[in-house]
């Protein structure tokens, strides 16, 4: 895909909900929250430089590869929609399928008509790390990642479809293939989690956080001398939080005096031993950095070339005695 084509790809994802949008909506979603999902739709979210993501290239790459072997081991007729499939009735629900299977029963191709496909089969086509195989269940079955089937139920409750095959092929050597069947129940329940995300979208609401990370996003500066009344639930996750930390200050306490403990025993020994098996190795480790302090005094129009400023919110417990 050029990158004319992605961006108006891009523009037109924005217009609606897709499918790798829903997972991240209904919180499902190991990549994405719901808050970034509406920062994208808002035209919000920060630029993304995609070159250093090997994985979405290679994706698309291997795309037409995992489609043909598809046909191959199943003897099906596959082929490309290129439209954007809108459902009849809500129009921010949209579909980009990566392949629709021809029905061997109607002649010719598929089509999009009268707000279905002319088919009852669709095809995503994957590609997946060989250390995520164990995501995946057996082969035949629809045990797929929680995403992955969000996404196909999504698709087969647009399109009208009643299969979406999933063929994926993971760590460049092992290729399955899975089948996944539509459950209108399910899709119905995601409609109605769409349709109300899709209002804060246009409202400009933004929904609540579901990580620290959301938070810090969407409230990045504090307000000099602003206060807020803690409800009562907060005020117990201060105390606990409170109590976590004096727990990881004992604990950091008690690591450092057993490393000591060990290294005062090993010395310059690299291994350590018991009854003759290996029980623990210290080894010299070399790190280069770079001395910013000295750089920003030697040459600071180059330190000043090659510096930014980032800031975030930092939360300290203030104690009861202070």
């Amino acid at each position: 895909m050029n990158q004319i084509a992605r961006d108006e790809f891009l523009h037109r994802r924005r217009a609606g909900i897709g499918g790798s949008d829903i997972a991240a909506i209904l919180g499902l979603s190991k990549y994405k929250t719901a808050y970034d999902v509406w920062l994208d739709k808002r035209g919000e979210a920060p630029a993304e430089d995609e070159s250093d993501k090997p994985w979405l290239y290679w994706g698309s790459v291997l795309e037409d590869v995992v489609a043909k072997e598809y046909g191959q081991r199943t003897g099906s007729k596959v082929q490309r929609v290129n439209a954007q499939l809108i459902h009849p009735e809500r129009d921010f629900a949209v579909a980009n399928i990566d392949r629709a299977v021809v029905n061997p029963d109607i002649a010719g191709r598929v089509w999009w008509k009268d707000g279905r496909l002319t088919t009852d089969r669709i095809l995503e086509c994957k590609t997946a790390n060989g250390f995520a195989a164990n995501l995946w269940g057996e082969p035949g079955s629809d045990q797929v990642p929680e995403s992955y089937l969000c996404q196909c139920q999504w698709y087969l409750g647009i399109t009208g479809a009643r299969y979406a095959d999933v063929a994926v092929l993971i760590g460049g050597s092992d290729y399955r293939t899975y089948t996944i069947e539509a459950m209108p129940d399910l899709f119905s329940d995601m409609m109605s989690e769409a349709e109300a995300f899709w209002k804060l979208v246009q409202d400009g609401v933004a929904p609540d956080p579901q990580t620290l990370a959301d938070a810090q996003a969407r409230w990045p500066q504090h307000v000099a001398g602003k206060t807020a009344v803690a409800s009562i639930p907060t005020v117990r996750a201060i105390e606990e939080l409170d109590a976590i930390k004096q727990q990881a200050k004992a604990l950091a306490e008690r690591e450092e005096a057993l490393k000591l403990q060990i290294m005062a025993e090993a010395q310059d020994a690299e291994i350590l031993t018991d009854m003759g098996t290996p029980i623990a190795t210290l080894k010299t480790q070399s790190a280069t950095r770079i001395d910013a302090k000295a750089l920003r005094a030697d040459y600071p129009g180059i330190a000043d070339l090659y510096s930014k400023t980032s800031s975030s919110r930092v939360l300290r417990i203030k104690s009861r005695k202070e």
